[in-house]
């Protein structure tokens, strides 16, 4: 084909008229108004779901809440230890059974306990005691230890055992549970025989309370020498044994010296203690003071018994401050 040729055809295609339009300008127009009504149809449901969610989500958070939990009661520090008595109990039984006969304390270097006892050649026995945090199992278990839970009042305390199911550890039982003031108790009973004995030593247990009290006793003295440390305070209450109803021991250290003082009522079958005691009776009891060192402990028995004050066998008339 010639440029001519070529020239002639395009001035004919631009004379014929164009085709019709396949767009339908009108559906177009009603097509794009349904459209666009589907689309603010969706925009305002999708408004009004995010509003709706934001109102859920504003009464969520400013519908009055539940008040929350008050704060665990935080264990109470224990009251100090009164010092005017050498023998501070730090537990004290309240209920007891009818086979316990007396109550034993004892403070200082062989522990701290309140002891339950009641007579016979095996008299039963219940120790109490209280410690800042529970004791190791205790070593004359046979066998791993287990815990069986046990509720002592409104507190979760458990038996300590070596049977699992004998929470009584074959009549010689341990119960521990968690004290108000945040230390732990132990009630460790032995040669104590009845039918309820579980639920007898779990009313001692609840019975039971703990903060240091100076425990009566039946004498005052006036003054101790600056180097006498306290080594151990008891009472005991083995009248099977030592052939009264009671005695009290007071031990002290002094300068390498060991200074003991025994009251009981007369006729006890010893005296604890190291050194020739020297002894007096007055208003019903008797005092003996031993020192196996006297000239260390910078005192003389005869010159420390002269300062003690006898106070008579009826314990009514007992004190608890003793010194000074």
């Amino acid at each position: 084909m010639t440029d001519h040729e070529l020239a002639t055809k395009l001035k004919e295609l631009a004379d014929v008229p164009a085709p019709p339009l396949r767009l339908d300008i009108d559906g177009a127009r009603r097509e794009g108004g349904r459209r666009r009504r589907l689309r603010t149809t969706a925009l305002v449901v999708g408004c009004a779901a995010v509003v709706t969610a934001g109102g859920l989500t504003a009464v969520s958070v400013f519908r009055p809440q539940p008040a929350p939990a008050p704060p665990a009661v935080q264990p109470q520090p224990v009251a100090p230890a009164p010092t005017d008595n050498p023998l501070v109990a730090k537990a004290s039984f309240g209920w007891l059974p009818e086979e316990v006969t007396g109550v034993e304390y004892a403070a200082g270097g062989h522990g701290d306990t309140a002891l339950a006892i009641g007579r016979g050649e095996l008299p039963p026995m219940l120790w109490l005691t209280v410690s800042d945090r529970e004791p190791a199992p205790p070593r004359d278990l046979s066998g791993e230890p287990k815990k069986v839970p046990q509720r002592v009042g409104d507190r979760d305390g458990h038996w300590v055992t070596a049977d699992a199911t004998d929470p009584l550890n074959h009549g010689d039982s341990y119960l521990r549970w968690p004290t108000a003031d945040g230390r732990w108790a132990q009630l460790h009973t032995y040669y104590l025989a009845r039918p309820d004995l579980q639920q007898a030593l779990l009313r001692v247990a609840e019975g039971a309370t703990f903060a240091n009290r100076g425990v009566p006793l039946p004498l005052r003295i006036t003054s101790l020498p600056p180097s006498f440390h306290l080594s151990d305070a008891y009472t005991s209450r083995r009248p099977d044994q030592d052939g009264v109803p009671w005695k009290l021991v007071l031990q002290y250290s002094a300068n390498g010296a060991l200074v003991t003082i025994n009251v009981a009522p007369p006729g006890s079958t010893g005296k604890d203690g190291l050194g020739v005691p020297r002894c007096v009776q007055k208003n019903g009891l008797e005092a003996c003071v031993g020192i196996d060192k006297e000239k260390a402990a910078g005192v003389t028995a005869q010159e420390l018994l002269s300062r003690i004050t006898l106070l008579g066998p009826d314990e009514k008339a007992w004190t608890p401050h003793v010194l000074g």
